[in-house]
């Protein structure tokens, strides 16, 4: 679970965050045996977004095998999580929408591999913009 930034801070909607997965660095999970993960947006009291743009209060394995979201050319994947729409086909393409104060993160990995078990795979930082 995340509720502050890189540098601390309580998450809040008034600002606009970015999370990067470098190339090949998504959350290890065993597709195999129907492994997948997601990373969830809450608001401050833990409820999921009511009123979120388009229904999405989450972004994973589901949108990437929808082809819903746009990786760089370097191969990296940046999510963006704001309250307001981004400017940017691509950042719109890969936002989880914000509630207007402040909200959590809450990742999860389900037939998680190695990595995430040992604890050696290090999920992106929230950076503020």
């Amino acid at each position: 679970m995340r509720g502050t930034d890189a540098e601390g801070q309580l998450l809040d909607g008034k600002h606009a965050y970015t999370m990067t997965f470098a190339k090949n660095a998504l959350p290890p999970v065993d597709r195999s045996k129907g492994g997948f993960w997601s990373l969830t947006m809450y608001d401050k009291d833990y409820f999921m977004l009511a009123d979120a743009p388009d229904g999405r209060t989450n972004v994973g394995t589901v949108n990437l095998d929808a082809n819903q979201l746009v990786f760089a050319q370097d191969g990296s994947l940046t999510l963006t999580l704001s309250h307001d729409e981004p400017s940017g086909d691509a950042a719109r393409a890969n936002w989880l929408p914000a509630p207007d104060g402040q909200f959590a993160l809450i990742i999860r990995a389900y037939v998680p591999g190695k990595a995430i078990q040992d604890g050696s795979y290090k999920f992106p930082d929230v950076v503020r913009e």
